[in-house]
């Protein structure tokens, strides 16, 4: 994997340990890019530490209420235009990184009727649905949503799905095992912080 050094200018003096934030809980892909990120700009004495939250939602609010300092986002959230079109912050920067192994999971030392099963996913991963299960019929499996990958882990563990898209970590939070896997996906991601006074358009 190609490594490369981020450039990374904050509108004020970095005196003290940044906060940023993005999607929770433990084992998200939005938290796997966040730890490369911490790693990245700690090589340029650039401290910082992380919050993880339970929708993106609830990041924009904690980065217009100045509760963290950056917020993470990736491109293939639904509404990263809200971010954008946010006339209180500005884009830092962008970066490619690619997301853990996703698959479909579910609890260990469990037998499942695929045809009789129920999903749980975040959005964005269900086109990759009909590669993970290519010989069922998609129309007679029973979806439901999750506000992440993690949280969707999380239902299959607690007994609430069969089974789950998500990623590797999260299958490893999760105490969970993939019945297939599809793969890493390549992903870019966007780094937001909030204008100081006299930057408005």
């Amino acid at each position: 994997m190609l490594k490369f050094s981020i450039e990374f200018t904050y509108p004020i003096p970095i005196s003290n340990t940044l906060t940023i934030g993005t999607l929770g809980p433990s084992g998200t892909s939005s938290e796997n890019a966040l730890n490369y990120l911490i790693n990245q700009l700690q090589a340029q004495a650039i401290n910082l530490s992380s919050q993880l939250f339970d929708n993106f939602i609830l990041v924009k609010e904690a980065l217009l209420q100045e509760q963290v300092d950056l917020a993470l986002v990736p491109h293939a959230y639904d509404k990263v235009n809200e971010f954008y079109m946010e006339p209180n912050f500005n884009l830092g920067f962008i970066f490619i990184y690619p997301t853990p192994i996703y698959g479909l999971a579910k609890k260990k030392n469990t037998e499942l009727d695929l045809k009789n099963c129920s999903i749980v996913t975040h959005p964005a991963p269900i086109p990759l649905l009909p590669k993970l299960l290519p010989d069922t019929n998609i129309k007679d499996i029973q979806m439901t949503l999750a506000s992440s990958t993690s949280a969707a882990a999380m239902q299959v563990n607690q007994g609430l799905a069969d089974l789950a898209i998500t990623n590797e970590n999260a299958v490893k939070e999760y105490d969970l095992e993939f019945i297939s896997t599809f793969g890493e996906i390549p992903m870019s991601w966007s780094i937001f912080y909030k204008k100081q006074r006299g930057q408005y358009v």
